[in-house]
């Protein structure tokens, strides 16, 4: 009976370990700025116009943005933001008049109009205009993710193959043409619905980053397939939890992108775990 009951515990543990994560989940999808991009348009060489003029380069939805909202200039890799005649702007909480320069480093170069945020930067081989408005109606209308039923057999020990030297591999994205730079380290071999399943694994500040396609995509489970993260490897293994995968942020919003899995990690059976997917794709 005691033997039962510690089980039983260990079970329920689980659950709601599992429970917690997604819940976390979804409020990071609500609070983390994936539902707030309203725009993303590549920046070419040269002279762009922002606003929702009919003859804006770069057009924004009439109510939101003022017909002039700014002109961007691209120089290579050099950028300058001036504000149209009119228009109060901020660049990282300064106000900007006249011409700029736009820093386009992580957590630098926040231009802030109303309630507008645009930000430029680099994607792969490309420089993009992004633009997020923290009022979206996508925020309000979000209704929360949903999720296959929670299987403890999907959880699996995972052995790690490093490779004799780390490679770096560009990753296309989805929507647009550019391609990202991904560190892999090594691949992951476990066992999984009676097949030894080998998958391409990259790591980044989160830990070991998985990407894959099953047989379950674009039925029961986003199409462009689904992400998972693992603890680093110790002594040569991890561990893989199958119902902490999810699907990409581009699931959610046309205007994020997302990385796409490799060939190599096309699974040829379905995974009934982690995050399910049921809006027309």
């Amino acid at each position: 009976m005691l033997l039962v009951n510690l089980a039983s515990g260990a079970d329920e543990a689980y659950q709601a370990d599992i429970e917690k994560w997604r819940q976390d989940f979804d409020a990071d999808v609500r609070t983390g700025g994936w539902l707030t991009l309203i725009g993303r348009f590549q920046v070419a060489q040269g002279v762009a116009l922002i606003g929702s003029a009919p003859a804006c380069t770069m057009r924004l939805q009439p109510g939101i943005s003022p017909r002039q909202l700014a002109t961007l200039t691209r120089h290579a890799d050099v950028f300058e933001f001036a504000p149209a005649r009119g228009v109060v702007a901020t660049i990282d909480d300064k106000h900007v008049a006249g011409r700029v320069l736009l820093s386009t480093a992580k957590g630098n170069g926040r231009v802030r109009v109303g309630r507008l945020e645009l930000v430029v930067r680099g994607v792969g081989d490309d420089f993009y205009l992004l633009i997020s408005d923290k009022q979206n109606p996508a925020i309000r209308d979000f209704k929360g993710t949903t999720w296959f039923p929670i299987d403890p057999s999907y959880k699996v020990s995972a052995a790690f193959t490093a490779y004799a030297q780390p490679e770096t591999v560009r990753v296309p994205m989805t929507r647009v043409d550019s391609k990202i730079l991904l560190s892999s380290e090594g691949d992951v071999t476990f066992q999984l619905a009676g097949k030894t399943v080998r998958l391409k694994s990259f790591t980044d500040s989160e830990g070991l980053f998985v990407m894959f396609q099953d047989q379950s995509n674009s039925k029961e489970s986003y199409g462009g397939g689904r992400f998972l993260y693992a603890e680093l490897p110790k002594n040569g293994v991890t561990v893989l939890d199958f119902n902490k995968s999810f699907n990409p942020y581009c699931s959610v919003n046309a205007y994020v992108m997302c990385p796409i899995p490799p060939p190599e990690n096309r699974l040829d059976f379905s995974v009934q775990a982690g995050e399910s997917y049921s809006a027309h794709e």
